[in-house]
């Protein structure tokens, strides 16, 4: 009755399949498009991690950096201006005085020395291995901190040696002065003690007195002459140091000299 029904119902399976493969197509491919754009996405936040990690450690390197170099140039400045005080400073001397002006010295640049001892420790044990852990993988960078480190270290230890030795020779400095002085004093107290001996002389034994007496006086001489020997070993050594004024042992050698010169006349007189 109506030839041309079925042929109009097949067409429409066929259209109806075609739908249904083109949705399964559609559907497959915002599927895969998904898990792509997901990958990607995930690649994408990796990257970025990555790279936010990188601008993080550069900034934390050089902040790293500017902190030991800053320590690092200050504490170096620091102990070039202590060691060039120490070099000025001359431990060697007769006056007594003089040797305790330079013991004051001396005992600023330890104290110095001393209060930086933290900011030594911390540029080795801290800013230098913070710094060090952030360059490794540049070779370059890490043998320059390496090479800074160890003149540092050096540079340390040769002023904490150079400060012992001026210890040590300011003590020997002092010991010697006052030997030096205590010497000159006893040859001083001779001269006062013997300053009226020509009073005391008897008749019968005036010559004998007398001749004995000088020799007693050409021994005392001899001693000056080694005092005196003595004191110019040290001075010698302070040639271009300006000594305090008046200098009190070359006082003490003039004040010896005119005793020996009178007590000298005394016996040409008798």
């Amino acid at each position: 009755m109506f030839p041309f029904l079925p042929t109009y119902k097949s067409q429409e399976n066929k259209i109806e399949k075609k739908e249904i493969i083109l949705y399964k197509n559609l559907y497959y491919f915002v599927l895969v498009a998904d898990e792509k754009l997901a990958l990607l996405t995930q690649h994408w936040l990796i990257m970025k991690q990555t790279n936010d990690l990188r601008e993080e450690n550069l900034l934390l390197t050089q902040v790293c950096a500017n902190k030991f170099w800053s320590e690092y140039n200050e504490l170096s400045t620091i102990l070039n201006n202590i060691s060039q005080q120490l070099s000025q400073i001359r431990p060697r001397s007769t006056s007594r005085q003089y040797l305790e002006n330079e013991q004051e010295k001396y005992n600023q640049l330890v104290k110095d020395f001393s209060n930086n001892e933290i900011k030594y420790q911390e540029i080795l044990q801290k800013y230098g291995l913070q710094l060090l852990t952030l360059i490794s993988d540049n070779q370059q960078e890490t043998d320059d901190i390496h090479r800074c480190l160890y003149e540092l270290v050096q540079q340390w230890n040769q002023l904490q040696t150079d400060l012992n030795i001026c210890q040590q020779e300011l003590k020997q400095s002092m010991i010697k002065s006052d030997e030096l002085n205590a010497k000159l004093e006893n040859v001083s107290t001779w001269f006062d003690d013997k300053s009226s001996f020509t009073t005391n002389i008897e008749t019968n034994n005036e010559f004998e007195h007398i001749r004995t007496f000088k020799e007693h006086l050409d021994n005392k001489y001899i001693d000056i002459i080694n005092l005196k020997q003595d004191y110019t070993d040290v001075e010698q050594q302070n040639e271009y140091v300006i000594q305090e004024k008046p200098n009190i042992v070359e006082e003490q050698f003039v004040e010896i000299d005119s005793k020996w010169t009178q007590l000298k006349d005394k016996i040409q007189e008798q």
